[in-house]
């Protein structure tokens, strides 16, 4: 990581100054957990989103989409916890409108100032009522220091919070932030990973170069993450700059455009992969990565086919190094390699060289199958790129789990 990089201890994403966050229980859901919260700037924005491609994604996902063909100055979002709001009608657009203007109201906003958000059960309708009494509480008292506990509140059946942020160190007076928070432990596949997530920044930054730094790198970041191969209909990656810091990225020649794009990169990895490891039921976190490929597409296919592989994630569960459902499932990409030259790792120690088992071995990378985290490196040697996936086994707890776990 780069040396300006820094880690920030405990941050969220009211680390970026003039963000705000509260959160509430409001009785979407039954249990007494916060299930409603507000991530709120008093400062305009320039806002992007990346959302779900599933065809039934969800109202808010659509009311978004309509908010931000408006404008990008989004100053507040709306996020509720125990309903999605997907699968609802006309019924279901009508109540997320609802609320964005309940939201106005309370918020001193206009309407195309806020952004909603939904995750839980699906076909349900909201209990509208309760949301907009919990938005006009919160508006009350908005926190400087709201992110934690607005980050446990837009959990469902995830088992911790996924918080971060990172300072970026700057000659002008002011750092710049970044900080995050999000959700995802079920129901985790690319094209818009199953998840929400919210970013904060304090940096200014043109509209083309945030949209084009948040498409390029959410789908090597939460697009590269795979837990069941089920894609969500409410999957949202929403980030907003308040521009608080002064400092401008416009172009590809502003000063601090590569440091940023590399801290926001790391922010958008870091919360994928806390997705990956809050996995429900998952024992091991697998990180698949693709080595000397033709192009990096041709690497993340590669690596999407092993990573979704039943098999594949059984054995890891078992503690098994059984390459023959790697090399199987890459040899069904659609990718051209010669298999004679495919090299396979498993913790680093080679497996497979030449198109067979590299015996002498076997044993040594057995000995290391009980870790936590499991390595598997796959060299095509047909190029010089490189991708990589993240995934978890296939557990008995994982079955169980999602057998129980209603629309």
């Amino acid at each position: 990581m780069n040396k300006d990089i820094k880690i920030i201890e405990e941050g969220t994403i009211t680390s970026v100054p003039q963000f705000f966050a509260q959160a509430i229980h409001s009785g979407v859901r039954r249990s007494r957990k916060d299930d409603l919260s507000i991530i709120y700037t008093p400062l305009d924005t320039v806002s992007s989103a990346v959302f779900t491609i599933n065809k039934f994604c969800a109202a808010p996902v659509i009311v978004c989409k309509e908010q931000l063909s408006r404008t990008r100055n989004i100053k507040a979002i709306i996020i509720n916890t125990g309903i999605a709001n997907a699968c609802t009608g006309e019924l279901g657009i009508k109540n997320a409108k609802d609320i964005i203007m309940a939201a106005s109201k309370y918020l001193k906003l206009d309407y195309e100032n806020i952004a909603v958000a939904s995750t839980g059960l699906i076909g349900k309708q909201l209990p509208v009522e309760k949301i907009i009494h919990g938005i006009r509480e919160m508006s009350k008292n908005l926190d400087p220091e709201g992110g934690h506990r607005a980050a446990k509140s837009i959990l469902t059946i995830d088992k911790n919070s996924k918080e971060i942020a990172i300072r970026i160190k700057t000659s002008e007076g002011k750092d710049i932030i970044i900080g995050a928070i999000g959700k995802g432990s079920i129901m985790i596949a690319p094209n818009m990973a199953t998840t929400l997530c919210f970013i904060a920044t304090n940096a200014c930054i043109k509209p083309e170069i945030i949209d084009s730094f948040l498409k390029e790198e959410v789908e090597y970041s939460f697009n590269s993450i795979t837990v069941d191969g089920c894609q969500s209909t409410n999957d949202m990656i929403f980030i907003q700059n308040n521009g608080e810091s002064g400092i401008v990225i416009e172009s590809m020649e502003s000063k601090y455009y590569q440091v940023f794009k590399e801290g926001l990169i790391f922010v958008l990895e870091e919360m994928a992969k806390k997705v990956v490891l809050d996995g429900e039921g998952a024992s091991k976190f697998i990180e698949i990565e693709i080595l000397n490929a033709r192009s990096r597409d041709e690497a993340k296919k590669v690596g999407l086919k092993i990573a979704n592989s039943l098999l594949f994630k059984a054995s890891i569960f078992g503690e098994t190094v059984n390459w023959g459902r790697i090399a199987s499932a890459i040899g069904s990409a659609d990718v051209d390699f010669d298999i004679n030259k495919i090299d396979l790792y498993m913790n680093d120690f080679l497996i497979f060289n030449n198109g067979m088992e590299f015996s002498e071995n076997m044993e040594p990378a057995l000995s290391t199958m009980h870790n936590k985290t499991i390595s598997v490196k796959v060299d095509m040697n047909c190029g010089t790129i490189g991708s990589k996936i993240w995934t978890t086994d296939l557990s008995h707890d994982f079955v169980r789990a999602s057998s129980h776990y209603k629309s």
